[in-house]
């Protein structure tokens, strides 16, 4: 059963992940960062899964794993990346118009950006990106409506950064950064791995309790019967 766990997981990570690497490094600017933050937030769901916390759907999952990269990311979040590039959006080989987009968020101050990329990029409901923030419901209204106000103030003369009629829109149609591959990379396939391993080491640690509490009691039988023995 945990294995075909681990099988259904792994599947959802690999749709998951360049999100989660995407979202970690555009409130970073840090690709070592994100990647680390990533490989953690992954450890972390295989360690609760390996530990009988089942996390049910797969938008249950992708939420869990925003939360926990923004609690593990907390010191290095929300930092200024108006620096930072991405390399499928070079100017002149990228569209112009989504080239600028990405300038216009990269330059939004970070509690700003981030609330406006979990709504309309990661397409998570208000209520869950104020969850995956920590903020309350109102301090998350507030950023938002900063949020679009100063990016429709940026924008171009008519630019709508929305989708509509069920069309993605420019926020969405943004490439993901790419993210780097390492030598301490933990690749989606090794989350069934971990939660093996956990849950062997449970079991190893449950069975060495068992023979210890076994070997208590024996030596207690065994010093009662020799102190009623010797009595005899």
């Amino acid at each position: 059963m945990l294995r075909s766990r681990s099988q259904v997981l792994t599947a959802c990570l690999k749709e998951i992940r360049p999100g989660l690497f995407d979202y970690c490094m555009r409130m970073t600017g840090d690709a070592m960062k994100a990647a680390g933050i990533v490989r953690d937030a992954c450890a972390a769901l295989a360690e609760v899964e390996a530990d009988g916390g089942r996390i049910g759907s797969f938008d249950d999952v992708r939420a869990f794993l925003f939360r926990e990269a923004r609690v593990l990311g907390r010191e290095s979040w929300q930092a200024d990346t108006a620096v930072l590039r991405n390399p499928q959006l070079l100017p002149g080989q990228a569209e112009f118009a989504l080239v600028r987009l990405d300038e216009i968020l990269r330059q939004l101050p970070g509690e700003l950006r981030e609330v406006i990329l979990l709504v309309e990029r990661y397409k998570f409901s208000p209520q869950v990106s104020a969850q995956i923030c920590g903020f309350e419901v109102d301090r998350f209204d507030t950023a938002l409506a900063a949020a679009w106000q100063q990016l429709l103030t940026k924008l171009p003369p008519g630019a709508v950064p929305v989708g509509s009629a069920g069309q993605r829109g420019p926020i969405e149609r943004l490439p993901d950064h790419p993210e780097p591959a390492t030598e301490h990379q933990m690749p989606v396939t090794n989350l069934g791995e971990i939660m093996d391993e956990l849950d062997s080491s449970r079991r190893g640690v449950g069975m060495r309790s068992f023979w210890v509490l076994l070997f208590i009691v024996a030596a207690v039988a065994g010093f009662l019967f020799l102190r009623r023995y010797s009595r005899h």
